[in-house]
């Protein structure tokens, strides 16, 4: 197995997380459970050690059929997504509000980060700036989100002046606006969970794993943060849910 593969759930791994219908090992199940589509083999590994032999379970999987490594996961550090416009640097955009969000929110800025990361578009782009403005007065004080705000504004603006230019922008950014992305929301908190919570957030991942719509998702995030203060300290259950919050914040955040 290449430990650089990254790993996803196939149609029949999928199958199998909901319904149970290949009746699958507890040890095979949990971790297929934890296959994410963004860690790569050598991570899970380090990551699931508790859990047993990682390497093998992963090469059972596969060799199953309940996951698989797409082509073009074949983690290639050169890989980059198509070319922005040439006016606007996209990647560097990304990067400058990725940094600016961990200064701010530190980790709690993790789910939202990765909502950046995967913009493509200008237009994608600036539909999350507006969704981090409405965020920021809801997860930080209000001196700190005016702060973090004017360094975002900048990006905001560059991308506001790039569409006036653009000829019949605005069709394009109505079918350009991201929906909520309820596989990489359940991906995310299975991940901070099992960082937080270890090997015993099993069951509680396995009950995200099954939901099938945002309001099922909020639910099940309702139930964790009455859950964290039972399970951690008192410190590590507020740094957990500060992780978790922004998944929750959008949620509740209807698009604009």
């Amino acid at each position: 197995m290449e430990l650089r593969q990254v790993f996803i759930k196939t149609a029949k791994g999928q199958e199998e997380i909901q319904t149970r219908t290949h009746k699958l090992p507890a040890h095979l199940r949990r971790v297929l459970i934890m296959v994410d589509g963004h860690s790569t083999a050598a991570e899970m590994i380090g990551r699931l050690a508790a859990l047993g032999d990682i390497e093998l379970d992963l090469a059972e999987l596969e060799a199953g059929g309940f996951i698989a490594c797409p082509k073009s996961s074949a983690v290639a550090p050169g890989a980059a997504s198509p070319p922005a416009p040439h006016e606007f640097n996209l990647g560097g955009a990304k990067h400058s509000i990725r940094s600016i969000l961990l200064g701010a929110m530190g980790s709690a800025a993790e789910y939202r980060i990765e909502c950046i990361e995967a913009v493509t578009t200008p237009e994608q782009l600036r539909v999350e700036l507006d969704t981090l403005r409405d965020l920021l007065p809801k997860v930080l004080p209000q001196r700190q989100a005016e702060q973090a705000w004017e360094q975002l504004e900048p990006t905001l603006f560059a991308l506001q002046q790039g569409s006036a230019a653009a000829p019949s922008a605005g069709t394009a950014n109505l079918s350009a606006q991201p929906a909520f992305n309820l596989n990489e929301a359940k991906s995310f908190a299975e991940r901070i969970l099992l960082g937080t919570v270890g090997p015993a957030a099993i069951r509680r991942i396995e009950r995200i794993e099954a939901t099938t719509t945002p309001e099922e998702l909020r639910v099940e995030l309702d139930a964790i943060r009455d859950m964290l203060p039972k399970v951690l300290s008192k410190r590590q259950a507020e740094q957990a849910w500060r992780q978790l919050e922004p998944i929750m914040v959008s949620l509740k955040t209807p698009p604009s």
